[in-house]
């Protein structure tokens, strides 16, 4: 038979077992809820890594990293058509280097640099006559029959090309360009009835303008192409002469590509 110390002892007994059970349970649940914390904070950075794994093999080799693709770099060759600012009478020349880097397969920027000789028309002329007459109390005029300039040219360009793997390729190219004008001339003078006129050579001066190419490429072996080109050139510098200097070339080109 048992007293009441007997059944305090097998109560207070079952109610520690029925604890430390609870403890376990409690402590198993934090262990299993730290561990499924720990997997959970490393999936993000595993699936990142999987998924980068998947774009980069998804790329073609050398595109993630490629920022352009390729380089040509040209020369030019091309003469001035007898209209605008050109004359008819005698035969200009325009020889020129140019470089362009591909930032994409039908798009480039680029540098150019070219020397240009353009004797100008006989109204071009005039109309310079006209404007150093207005300002030496029409005293000074050029002689001669034929005027022309030498002119440099630096600058820079946007070239545009159709998206076409033949030999044939049309494209277009836009510029900006410093133009160095010398004027070529020895000095002139003139008669102001009682007294004489004497001016010294003109200086070269520098001037901005632009060009507009249009060209293309008609046949081609390996990196080497060859075709036919024709620019609009224009240069500010009415100031100076009278008149803005409008010149359109036709001529050829040569390119090796990269």
């Amino acid at each position: 038979m048992r007293g009441p110390f007997a059944s305090s002892s097998v109560s207070s007994s079952r109610g520690t077992g029925h604890t430390l059970r609870a403890n376990r349970v409690l402590a198993r649940s934090h262990m299993l809820r730290a561990v499924f914390l720990c997997l959970f904070a490393l999936i993000p950075p595993r699936g990142a890594g999987a998924s980068s794994m998947i774009t980069d093999q998804t790329r073609r080799p050398g595109e993630s990293s490629q920022s352009w693709y390729g380089f040509e770099i040209g020369s030019t060759f091309s003469l001035p058509l007898p209209s605008a600012s050109a004359n008819r009478d005698e035969i200009g020349l325009d020889a020129g280097l140019s470089c362009t880097v591909k930032v994409s397969p039908s798009a480039g920027i680029g540098a150019n640099i070219a020397y240009h000789y353009w004797p100008v028309s006989s109204e071009q002329k005039q109309k310079f006559n006209d404007f150093i007459r207005e300002r030496t109390l029409n005293t000074l005029k050029l002689g001669g029959g034929t005027w022309g300039l030498n002119v440099l040219q630096v600058g820079g360009h946007i070239r545009v090309a159709a998206p076409t793997t033949r030999n044939v390729r049309p494209w277009l190219q836009v510029g900006a360009s410093s133009y160095r004008v010398d004027p070529n001339t020895s000095g002139y003078s003139g008669d102001a009835g009682f007294f004489t006129v004497i001016a010294p050579p003109l200086k070269p001066t520098q001037h901005l303008g632009y060009s507009i190419a249009a060209g293309t490429d008609l046949f081609g072996r390996g990196p080497a192409r060859v075709g036919l080109d024709a620019t609009y050139h224009f240069v500010s510098c009415r100031d100076r002469y009278g008149e803005d200097l409008r010149v359109l070339t036709l001529g050829a080109h040569a390119l090796l590509s990269w």
